[in-house]
């Protein structure tokens, strides 16, 4: 009986990849458009993605009439969210592990106000530590009656107190999924920035990229947000306010969907697509390592921007409905991401593989599962965009455990990009995804 206990358990434990996860940094101003905090509960659920080194509050007042929440401070309105996470915390350990305690979190969030250092030390603190891996930064907005960034302080002070060299090595551990608030220090003073991700910009064909976020999945999917979110689900979800400008604008969360690993991104990877849509480079910093939103692709008969990030987005909100069931359910009345598995390989690092020009390219999802023992298709489709190949590359399947093709003649090394999508048949359905990145070389 205890062993057959024990297999129930291994059967129903989530997929959970292996490698390290990202560090992160959010700086928000909480209490100004109540965005933030939309993007705030979202964030929270998705906790056990990242490791959440610090959430830095830069408003000590919050705004009258636009903002309605009844604690009237940042901090104390991050402090809040988080609290109401506490209490869904028990749920959510069932689904997984690694969603930080309550307390941890809390101890990481400070005020980032004038005149506190507390986010300032707090980013030293952590840039500096032992830990090899870099700091993502994500600032989601520093306006009006909001303090200037903590980060943009901690650059100023690094660059006063050691030097040159002392900054550049302190820039080199910091990689950005950010709105600009940064002045100089994402302009002139070099060294750049290793990687800046800018997704909120550019306004393209008269519309703001993070204004698009509410437009292309409010509704996705079938997700209603009374019904998914703010009703049924605990206390956390009662507190995503409804009184922007922008119906569930949430203009901030694309700054760390940017990050979240869902096994066909990587951060690191700006033009190779992700959940918050497809980036290039800024044409305003040429020759730098920046990003932003100005990228289009092919999708369903039409060519835009809206589609590096449409073509995800019932995806992407059917995984934030199942998140917040887990604030609620326990875990065997929830659904979970199925486990996809790329030429014997899982996890969610892309598959990289060589390939000459008339060689077979074979693809196999086999040992691909569903924790939930729910049922599972496999879709594969070429992301031509995300590639440098620009010919025709033809799968032999696109449903199905595996695909192959054959390799194009090429004059130069390209690449092709390959994803399966693998999806269960839960309410409501999930998916997981692979990224095989083959060059191809004359």
């Amino acid at each position: 009986m205890r062993l057959w206990s024990v297999l129930l358990c291994l059967v129903a434990a989530p997929c959970v990849a292996q490698e390290p996860r990202l560090r992160v940094i959010v700086e928000t101003d909480a209490g100004g458009d109540p965005d933030d905090e939309q993007s705030l509960v979202r964030l929270l659920v998705y906790a056990n993605e990242f490791d959440i080194e610090g959430i830095i509050a830069n408003r000590p007042v919050a705004r009258d009439r636009e903002n309605q929440n009844s604690v009237r401070d940042g901090l104390g309105i991050v402090r809040a969210q988080i609290n109401a996470y506490g209490r869904c915390y028990a749920n959510l350990v069932q689904h997984d592990p690694r969603f930080p305690k309550p307390d941890q979190l809390l101890a990481r969030t400070v005020a980032g106000y004038d005149e506190s250092d507390d986010g300032v030390s707090l980013i030293l603190r952590t840039v500096d530590g032992a830990d090899p891996r870099p700091v993502w930064f994500c600032n989601w907005g520093t306006d009006h009656g909001s303090a200037a960034s903590c980060l943009k302080r901690a650059l100023d002070r690094v660059l006063r107190e050691r030097g040159r060299a002392g900054y550049a090595k302190f820039k080199s551990r910091l990689r950005l999924s950010s709105y600009d608030v940064f002045g100089e220090h994402t302009t002139t003073l070099q060294p750049p920035f290793p990687v800046w991700v800018d997704t909120f910009r550019p306004p393209l064909d008269g519309k703001r990229w993070y204004h698009r976020f509410s437009a292309l999945t409010a509704t996705a999917g079938g997700f209603d947000i009374e019904r998914d979110v703010r009703t049924g689900h605990g206390p956390l979800g009662a507190l995503y306010p409804m009184n922007t400008g922008l119906r569930q604008k949430e203009g901030d969360t694309m700054a760390f969907l940017y990050l979240l690993p869902t096994g066909m991104n990587d951060p690191s990877e700006p033009t190779w697509g992700s959940w918050a849509g497809r980036y290039g480079p800024n044409e305003e910093h040429p020759g730098k390592p920046y990003f932003w939103a100005n990228q289009k692709d092919a999708w369903r008969g039409t060519t835009s921007r809206d589609n590096t990030l449409a073509r995800w987005a019932a995806d992407l909100q059917n995984d934030f409905r199942v998140r917040m069931d887990w604030c609620v359910k326990p875990r065997g009345e929830a659904n979970h991401r199925p486990c996809a598995v790329l030429n014997g390989r899982s996890g969610w690092e892309v598959l990289r593989l060589d390939a000459k020009p008339g060689s077979v390219v074979e693809l196999d999802g086999h040992g691909s599962s569903d924790p939930d023992g729910d049922a599972i298709t496999y879709e594969w489709f070429v992301y031509g965009e995300a590639g440098t190949y620009r010919g025709e590359v033809s799968l032999n399947a696109a449903n199905g455990p595996t695909t192959r093709f054959t390799a194009p003649e090429v004059q130069r090394a390209e690449t092709v990009h390959i994803l399966l999508r693998l999806r269960d048949d839960g309410a409501p359905p999930l998916c997981a995804y692979r990224r095989a990145v083959v060059t191809i070389r004359p």
